[in-house]
């Protein structure tokens, strides 16, 4: 945690921090370098201070990766990009030409030199490199960011999560945890529970407070936190008064983070509406409650009311937080698309990924106030993310757009993720898809009017069907000046304002 800690004054230094004290750390130790510089070392006549800050670093620097803009700075073959490790380490069979040459080297006319690209690298690292979002055009510098986070920038959590990665106590399995509507101390008391850190005996033993380990109640040898709050005489009393006969022979016998996770997760209805796990959360709080009660003030007894003490505190949260386990109510809407208005071009885009393989594709569309077909395209982007193919599907209908004069532009796409980034192009300093995100906002810019629009799935069915058509091209871009025989049917429902169905939430 103390690295972890130490890791963000290291951060602060690189994302260039205005304070007085990171003014002297740079021109006393850092002397125009980077913190990340592997000129920045141990030195002997540095002070303490210094000297955790660089403990800080090592752990920062394990954490960076490039961020592409114009690829001008970063090596092809010896930086980390792609993936963790250069591409001059990767055991592919890959064809080092020049060592030292630069990412925008293998750039060709706004886009990969695919020729070269595949005389140095195998096709599954071809397909990596070329979803990577890079900015060919954008004018923004390459830049280090911090791979553990969506948004590129450090976090002391990340840190503390990459250091201890692959432990059994990894944060991503519980993530659940937090989107549980419970009191806020519950939630904190279950991740202490989960981490193994609320004081059992058998901790108070392991951390030297104490030499007795067994339960101070039932006098069992070992006081574990699973003893405390299912199996101890008196935890069970409770659990039996609160459980129905078929859930107790199988609720006693699990171990404990299967325990935790199954009636956490339980999806059962108790009574009066009220979720299981609602009660489980408030009976574990109270079982412990009363065990410390029973420690430092002797009471040997539990509550003659208990299970009336938690019952009354469930169903109080439950009426004051409105938890409601019922899903909003749907009904059938029906969406058609909807062509331009007269001297407006209308240009559709969509992302595709078939999970399974991680290839992503894109298809865009332009049309007129009559609904023809102006121009279009497919793009088969290799593995990536989807969110990558929904901004290329962008970046490449825009540079679409801009090739052949339509200025007066209405953009529809289904991604309100992607929209939202480019609606924030400007405080994404740090963002792993900035570079991309970048080139997309310069291109409407281009244009003397463009206007970006979020529309339901169905009214895009068009360039559903170019995206998912992608991926029977070789990897690259194909423009359709004519609409191909194959999308036939979708183009002629959207000419006909053909409507299609979908569920949405009311109320």
């Amino acid at each position: 945690m103390n690295q972890a800690l130490l890791a963000k004054i290291g951060w602060r230094l690189h994302i260039k921090d205005e304070g007085l004290w990171a003014k002297i750390y740079k021109a006393k130790y850092l002397k125009g370098h980077s913190i990340l510089d592997d000129f920045v070392i141990f030195r002997q006549d540095c002070s303490s201070t210094w000297r955790g800050v660089l403990h800080g670093a090592a752990l920062l620097r394990k954490g960076m990766l490039w961020r592409i803009g114009d690829g001008g700075t970063v090596k092809f073959w010896k930086d980390n990009w792609v993936f963790d490790a250069p591409l001059n380490q990767n055991d592919s069979g890959v064809h080092i030409c020049d060592p030292d040459s630069v990412i925008s080297s293998f750039y060709r006319d706004g886009w990969w030199d695919m020729e070269k690209l595949r005389a140095a690298l195998p096709e599954e690292l071809v397909q990596r490199v070329i979803s990577c979002p890079v900015g060919f055009n954008s004018g923004i510098q390459d830049a280090q960011i911090w791979k553990f986070s969506s948004n590129g920038i450090f976090s002391v959590k990340s840190a503390y999560n990459m250091v201890f990665e692959g432990s059994t106590c990894s944060d991503v399995a519980w993530t659940f945890l937090w989107k549980l509507r419970i009191p806020p101390k519950l939630h904190i008391f279950f991740w202490l529970v989960f981490q193994g850190k609320i004081l059992s005996n058998e901790q108070r033993v392991r951390r030297q407070l104490s030499l007795d380990a067994s339960c101070g109640s039932c006098h069992w040898p070992m006081e574990s936190i699973l003893h405390i709050l299912r199996d101890c005489v008196k935890a069970k009393k409770v659990w039996n008064a609160l459980l129905n006969s078929s859930q107790s022979a199988r609720f006693f016998t699990m171990d404990f983070q299967p325990w935790l996770r199954v009636n956490l997760m339980s999806k059962i209805v108790w009574a009066d509406g009220i979720p299981w796990n609602l009660v489980f959360v408030f009976t574990c709080w109270y079982i412990w409650k009363w065990r410390n009660h029973y420690v430092f003030h002797g009471d040997e007894e539990l509550a003659f009311d208990s299970i009336q003490i938690i019952t009354a505190a469930v169903k109080e949260w439950f009426k004051t937080s409105n938890v409601s386990f019922t899903k909003c109510a749907k009904v059938e809407a029906w969406f058609a698309w909807e062509p331009p208005p007269a001297g407006v071009f209308k240009l559709n885009v969509d992302g595709s990924r078939k999970v399974a393989f991680g290839h992503i594709g894109a298809g865009g569309v332009l049309r007129d106030v009559s609904g023809d077909w102006c121009s279009g395209f497919a793009v088969n982007l290799g593995k990536g993310q989807i969110i990558e193919a929904e901004l290329w599907g962008l970046f490449f209908g825009l540079r679409m757009a801009v090739a052949k004069g339509f200025n007066n532009l209405i953009v529809e796409m289904d991604s309100a993720i992607a929209i939202q980034l480019v609606q924030q192009h400007d405080s994404l300093t740090w963002h792993p898809l900035a570079s991309l995100v970048s080139s997309c906002w310069q291109l409407m810019q281009q244009l003397e009017k463009c206007s970006l629009h979020h529309i339901f799935r169905e009214k895009n069915s068009v360039v559903d069907r170019l995206a998912a058509w992608s991926y029977n091209l070789d990897l690259g871009i194909c423009v359709f000046d004519e609409a191909p025989s194959w999308i036939g049917t979708s183009l002629v429902d959207d000419l006909l304002g053909v409507s299609r169905p979908r569920l949405i939430c009311v109320g």
